[in-house]
């Protein structure tokens, strides 16, 4: 799903961060209010987990496929519509089915953790081999998505209060890390608008 096209110039890099940076701020703000609210109410949040996943998971998937619109010539952009692929699905089991999703949320949570983890990384490397200096703030938000994912399959023993929780530092440390890569994502236009116009 790479691109193999030549790496565009400053001026067209630039066009294209001014137009896509706001995307992962708003990823990031689905992810900081989901996590405040099952940190703040993890007893509530237990009953109310599979609606408020199944939701979210649908909320992030359409972000993330219209990430995958606005940098679809970049390098690795494929893997953006595969990662919305895969939240929709799953956010789209748990509203259809939240009676029989309940008994294995755990198991979806943690899957759909995991594989984002996943797909991130692989975005990441892509970036990297590309040179996209904004590789090193989806590689951070993999990382934190996978091992996250690794925690909570690896400890299938732990209560519902327990999973909210860790689901919910998931959720804000995931958010702080898009919100902040999003502003850094918009400098770096602002930066290459600058080298564009004195060359």
């Amino acid at each position: 799903m790479s691109d193999q096209s030549a790496a565009p110039s400053a001026a067209e890099a630039s066009a294209i961060l001014k137009q896509v940076w706001w995307i992962p701020v708003m990823r990031g703000v689905f992810l900081l209010v989901l996590g405040f609210i099952m940190l703040a109410n993890p007893l509530w949040s237990v009953k109310a987990l599979v609606w408020i996943f199944g939701i979210f998971a649908i909320l992030d998937g359409i972000v993330a496929i219209l990430q995958w619109f606005s940098e679809r010539k970049e390098p690795g952009s494929g893997w953006w519509l595969v990662s919305g692929g895969v939240s929709l699905a799953m956010g789209i089991v748990a509203v259809l089915w939240p009676g029989p999703t309940a008994s294995v949320v755990f198991y979806l949570i943690a899957i759909w953790v995991l594989l984002l983890g996943v797909l991130q990384i692989i975005t990441a490397a892509i970036r990297f081999r590309a040179k996209d200096e904004g590789w090193t703030w989806v590689f951070a938000s993999g990382l934190v998505s996978f091992l996250f994912g690794l925690i909570m399959i690896t400890h299938q023993e732990t209560s519902a209060k327990v999973i909210v929780i860790i689901l919910g530092l998931f959720a804000f440390v995931a958010g702080v890390l898009l919100v902040v890569g999003g502003f850094a994502a918009r400098h770096l236009g602002a930066r290459l608008a600058q080298a564009a116009a004195t060359e």
